[in-house]
């Protein structure tokens, strides 16, 4: 019976052992898999991004002109669109011109695609209502996205800045 007794308790014995040992190694395994989706949320959220590295093409950068240099203006023609809002019954009116970096050969570009330039602007100015263009911000806004759809019209150079001239939303 003794010796029944000392076998159980080798056998407990081992059975705590592997039960550490197991646990153990799952500690090990979660704390790897912890460590190795810490390092894939840095490098997909918040790493700096580098396009040439990943193989894509390299995206055309927006950069403000110096605010003591205005580059060239190009001038589009009046905007009237009815707006989104439910009744139907406001209208938009924007002047806006385009400030240039590369002179000549962006000014030539934009001279061939005035159609697809004022259809994008159409497009993104009847999607609005009164109140997201009343506000300041709401102008601010208005201008990125516009000045973000038509650099991507464009196969080189880019428009620095839209301003503006005329704003009138009734």
């Amino acid at each position: 019976m003794a010796a029944e007794e000392e076998k159980t308790a080798e056998e407990g014995g081992k059975k705590k052992k592997g039960g550490k040992l197991k646990l153990i190694i799952i500690v090990v395994v979660l704390l790897i898999i912890l460590l190795g989706g810490v390092f894939l949320g840095y490098k997909l959220f918040l790493a700096p991004k580098d396009a040439t590295a990943e193989g894509e093409m390299p995206k055309k950068e927006v950069t403000a002109a110096p605010t003591n240099e205005v580059g060239v203006l190009y001038p589009l023609e009046t905007f009237i669109v009815n707006m989104a809002d439910n009744d139907g019954s406001r209208y938009l009116k924007v002047t806006v011109q385009l400030e240039l970096d590369n002179t000549e050969k962006l000014k030539e570009e934009l001279d061939k695609r005035v159609p697809q330039l004022r259809d994008a602007i159409l497009t993104i100015l009847s999607a609005k209502t009164y109140e997201e263009v009343s506000s300041a911000q709401g102008k601010l806004i208005l201008k990125q996205e516009i000045l973000r759809r038509l650099n991507s019209l464009l196969p080189f150079g880019q428009i620095t800045n839209i301003y503006f001239t005329e704003f009138v939303a009734q």
